[in-house]
């Protein structure tokens, strides 16, 4: 019972009752909900520990990732083609600073074009956001943010598995939110979203290259997000819930008890 509990206050107790904290903030200052990404970082820092200056490890790319992707966000909000060209810009380094300690010593053109595909669908994301086309991305994201931890922790990498799942946990309020409204009307709107994407997407990076999350759950839950951002109707959230549960219910049938990172 103690584990479980040590468990589920980083990755579930804390962000959320940030996120609780933050809608409420919300309510007066609209503004700040641009820092949505960064009531994510207490609970990294709680589960990798407070990151080195220079990153060691994959992990510790995050939060550079987080605090960069949020000020981009913050400062060219009225640019769409310099904010897509920066996002994507910035996640290009970071799926390469993630992906160097393997590619440095053995060149994978396979990992290569995993991380082009992942690039690509980034860029997707990043245009719909932009478009604002989007009908419910918070719920969206937070029904692929959840199936992706569960993934990860079933693939034997309880750590990363957290990191998704602490990030489901941010959105959750402002995902119920979404659901409250019927969804009509998205109290974040989808550019605030970017940051949380670049999260997801690299978090994803990271499950791939050193949990080995097989290729066919990995590909699945990259398009969560495409099935369930891009459809304009109110209910494309349905088909993230649906790509996830795919991806699970393939782990299901290969998972082992270890967990290893």
């Amino acid at each position: 019972m103690e584990a479980l509990i040590q468990m589920i206050l980083p990755s579930v107790v804390l962000p959320l009752l940030l996120s609780v904290l933050l809608w409420w903030i919300s309510r007066y200052y609209s503004v700040a909900l641009w820092a949505l990404p960064l009531i994510w970082l207490p609970s990294l820092i709680w589960l990798i520990g407070w990151p080195s200056l220079v990153p060691a490890e994959a992990n510790e790319w995050l939060m550079w990732l987080v605090i960069i992707a949020t000020l981009i966000n913050f400062m060219y909000k009225s640019k769409p083609r310099v904010l897509l060209a920066s996002h994507t810009f910035l996640l290009l380094l970071a799926v390469i600073a993630i992906a160097w300690p393997v590619m440095k010593y053995q060149f994978d053109m396979t990992l290569v074009i995993e991380l082009l595909v992942v690039i690509t669908v980034a860029i997707v994301l990043y245009l719909f956001s932009v478009s604002n086309l989007i009908t419910t991305p918070t719920l969206s994201m937070a029904i692929s943010s959840a199936g992706m931890g569960i993934v990860i922790a079933l693939g034997g990498s309880l750590l990363v598995g957290q990191l998704a799942a602490s990030l489901a946990s941010v959105l959750a309020v402002f995902a119920i939110s979404e659901v409250i409204r019927k969804r009509q009307q998205s109290s974040l709107g989808t550019l605030k979203l970017i940051p949380v994407m670049q999260i997801y997407l690299a978090i994803l990076v990271i499950a791939r290259i050193f949990a080995e999350i097989p290729a066919g759950p990995s590909a699945l839950l990259l398009v969560a997000p495409l099935a369930g951002l891009i459809p304009a109707t109110r209910y494309a959230s349905a088909f993230s819930a649906v790509s996830v549960t795919a991806a699970i219910s393939w782990l299901l049938l290969t998972a082992d008890s270890s967990s290893y990172y």
